[in-house]
């Protein structure tokens, strides 16, 4: 029970410092600079995403199977994403060279790439090994203990604050769990047979690719309307739009560390083990969860959303209140959606959950290049409803197929 409230404690004070961050650039900087540092969040998150592959997918199965085998898993996925770096360096210092003009290209971007990146496969081998706490503490020095850092600088120290000082500012935090990480698996490292199991490897990521299809399309629903956004409209609309964004995105940090990643293990296991009665009442109860919680925080948020806004001072959010509305509903039908996610996983439909995935995504790119043209920011917030409808009810209705099909 402590660890449970510690995890939720350490996931409430890295969300709300991030959202105070977002808060006071907009009242004390400008909508612009928002925008801007959106932006550069998002290109942080996708190129994380493309450097991990989703390998730790197939580590961290191979891991709870085989927990005596850790400094195995551990040196051979280290080799992979080493060899990841170097290419990421290749390609970075190809773009200089012929002076391919591409925004946040600075060593320190590409510092904080490395790092962030490993600091997050710590987090989820600290998982895999049953050690949450452990896990979410060095998840917080990531998240939470950066935006602080500059909270203060911008409050306490009136400091002009840049992209490049959050930057630095972050790879710092990143660094720092880093080490903190290594230090605790220091004993582990050392007895560490230096054997590159090459066929473990490409194992892994033939394994791991339709993960990382399914993960990829899924976070270009996510995300990929903040680059439309600036492409078209600019990076004062983006930041009206990410404004909202993050006020809703506390509902999915919330539903996901409450609900969904202590409940969706129940599914896994029950599905495995074919009890159908556990499965289905784990599944209704986490569908429960999750509604009762996005009505709950809806009226919260709307209650005290005027003394927000008033807060701001930024009288252009104000026309702008339906945003949050309709991210809520996504945010709802996109929650909802893991549960049929989950039990697809269990009876390994992972090719299906990519293809549905992949479909809507390109869906979700097309349509919205069309919205934010005609429609603008609302437009944009609109298309992810429907995009995270269409996740809910297609992989709602695969569910039942297959389920019915193994006589569930």
């Amino acid at each position: 029970m402590f660890s449970k409230i510690s995890v939720m404690l350490l996931r409430g004070f890295s969300i709300g410092a991030r959202f105070l961050l977002s808060f006071l650039f907009v009242k004390y900087i400008s909508l612009e600079f928002q925008g801007e540092y959106s932006l550069l969040l998002t290109t942080i998150t996708m190129t994380m995403l493309v450097m991990g592959f989703d390998f730790y997918v197939y580590s961290n199965r191979f891991l709870i199977q085989n927990k005596e085998r850790v400094n195995f898993a551990i040196y051979n996925q280290l080799v992979l994403h080493l060899i990841t770096y170097v290419l990421l360096l290749i390609i970075f210092l190809s773009f200089r060279i012929f002076k391919i003009n591409i925004d946040f290209l600075t060593f320190s971007v590409f510092f904080l790439l490395i790092f962030e990146h490993l600091g997050m496969e710590f987090f989820r081998l600290f998982i895999a090994l049953k050690r949450p706490l452990l896990a979410n503490i060095v998840l917080f020095i990531r998240t939470g203990v950066w935006p602080l850092y500059v909270i203060y600088l911008l409050l306490y120290k009136k400091t002009g604050i840049t992209l490049e000082l959050i930057v630095d500012s972050w790879l710092i935090a990143s660094i720092a769990s880093v080490v903190i990480s290594g230090i605790f698996i220091y004993k582990n490292l050392l007895k560490i047979d230096l054997k590159i199991d090459r066929k473990w490897i490409w194992s892994g990521m033939g394994i791991a690719f339709f993960f990382f299809t399914s993960t990829l399309a899924q976070k270009g629903i996510e995300f990929s309307d903040r680059y439309i956004i600036n492409s078209f409209l600019g990076a004062k609309d983006l930041g009206i739009y990410s404004f909202y964004f993050q006020l809703g995105n506390v509902a999915n940090v919330a539903i996901y560390t409450m609900f969904i990643s202590f409940m969706y293990p129940d599914i896994l296991s029950s599905i495995d083990k074919g009890n159908k009665f556990n499965a289905n009442n784990a599944i209704r109860k986490l569908r429960r969860y999750i509604f009762l919680f996005i009505i709950s925080y809806s009226i919260a948020i709307f209650s005290i959303l005027p003394f927000i806004l008033d807060l701001t001072g930024k009288t252009e959010l104000y026309e702008y209140k339906i945003l949050l509305f309709l991210f809520l509903i996504g945010n709802m039908f996109f929650n909802l959606s893991y549960t049929s996610h989950y039990a697809m996983m269990a009876i390994h439909k992972d090719k299906s959950l990519m293809f549905i995935t992949i479909a809507v995504a390109i869906i979700n790119v097309i349509s919205n290049i069309f919205a934010v043209i005609y429609m603008g920011i609302i437009g944009a917030v609109t298309v992810f409803c429907i995009s995270a409808f269409l996740l809910f009810f297609i992989k709602g209705r695969f569910e039942k197929y297959y389920f019915k099909k193994h006589g569930w």
